[in-house]
């Protein structure tokens, strides 16, 4: 199936690149595959709601999609009935053409004024033949856009692909430790349904206060050296977790390699703080979260390293609740360097959307043995 044959194409590649939402292959088909058993093809309302369905992840994006919509149909209301029907002179004695069936059967590309006699004779079929997916998924790399040629042919990319800035919050979000505080103003369904039945009557309800995220998180950071090449995805976990991450508190400190005595407010290794005050600031209800390679980057073992390391992580354990590391580089280059040796002793993840929320899981208390981390390791 060529680029231009794919219902729904220029939609779904608009919402990539245009608009940034992360949707890959595997979102396309299967708005194709419902799109074959006869799914989101009775109106334009239920095409619509099918694509906000599998594309949407908020009401924001379900606007979106449905603007999208909304002018494509009336570039389809602009165009004369007897052009987009010029070709299907056989189908409609025996199914009537709509505008879902225009997206679905005809391709994108309506400038074929020129078309021969020969292809008009030949009506495209109604049924869409996706047994090959590579084809899709090739289609989809590599479709180009009427308009293209009037932006410029390269972009220059914000997000870190491994993790995107959307899942970084989503995974934020899990880290809580819901507290009642504050006025009592939600109802207490439970004390209530007690206390009318030992009263008999109802009075007045029982409320409580509200729960809040309790959680104070310290994200401690590896600058300089071979962490340059991440320091955008370091800004970006940042951020995410300042603005995003609804959490109580959240205070950041950078190192280079291992925190010694002092740990620095400014990712540029200033405003140096002893590392033993930074631990009685933050408390003892504190998570901590280290983000470094730990060396896996120029895949070098360093014996030292790893023994301060140790101590600090020591240190760490004794002084806050819950401690783990994300690493940048991908798991398979730890083996044989610092890296490999320091997640022995500290819940070392890889960098991804699946290790940061194996991470957001260590810190909330849940167990993670050490066979199903480290089995690569073995």
């Amino acid at each position: 199936m060529k680029p231009d044959e794919l219902p729904l194409l220029e939609i779904f590649n608009s919402l990539r690149q245009r608009h940034g939402l992360p949707l890959g292959v595997e979102e396309y088909l299967m708005v194709v595959r419902s799109l074959q058993v006869g799914f989101g093809v009775e109106s334009r309302q239920e095409l619509e709601q099918l694509c906000c369905t599998f594309w949407a992840k908020s009401n924001d994006e379900s606007r979106l999609i449905r603007r999208l919509f909304e002018q494509m149909w009336k570039q389809i209301d602009a165009t004369p009935s007897h052009f987009l029907q010029g070709s299907y002179r056989r189908e409609t004695a025996i199914h009537p053409i709509t505008d879902v069936d225009v997206i679905i059967t005809t391709k994108s590309d309506h400038s074929s004024e020129s078309t021969s006699s020969s292809e008009l004779e030949e009506p495209p079929s109604l049924t869409l033949e996706m047994d090959e997916p590579v084809q899709v998924v090739q289609a989809v790399r590599h479709s180009r856009r009427d308009n293209e040629l009037e932006r410029p042919r390269y972009s220059l990319l914000t997000e870190y692909f491994p993790v995107t800035k959307r899942q970084m919050k989503q995974s934020w979000r899990y880290l809580r430790r819901p507290v009642r505080e504050g006025t009592a103003t939600e109802l207490d369904v439970e004390a209530t349904v007690e206390k009318m039945g030992r009263e008999g009557f109802l009075l007045e309800p029982v409320l409580v206060p509200p729960r809040t995220n309790r959680t104070d998180l310290v994200l401690m950071i590896d600058q300089e050296g071979s962490m340059v090449p991440f320091h955008a995805l370091s800004r970006q976990l940042v951020d995410t977790a300042e603005r995003g991450g609804r959490l109580r508190q959240t205070r950041v400190f950078y190192f280079h390699d291992y925190a010694d005595e002092y740990l620095y407010r400014h990712p540029a290794l200033l405003n140096a703080q002893p590392i033993g005050e930074v631990l009685a600031e933050v408390g003892e209800r504190a998570v901590v979260l280290i983000v470094s390679d730990a060396g896996a980057a120029r895949g070098n073992f360093d014996l030292e390293r790893v023994k301060w390391t140790q101590e600090w992580i020591e240190r760490l354990q004794q002084s806050v609740r819950y401690t783990a590391w994300l690493n940048p580089m991908p798991n398979e280059s730890w083996l044989h360097t610092t890296a490999g040796e320091i997640a022995r002793f500290v819940p070392m993840f890889e960098m991804n959307c699946q290790g940061m929320n194996a991470a957001i899981n260590v810190l909330r208390g849940r167990y993670v043995s050490w066979e199903m981390m480290y089995s690569w390791l073995i």
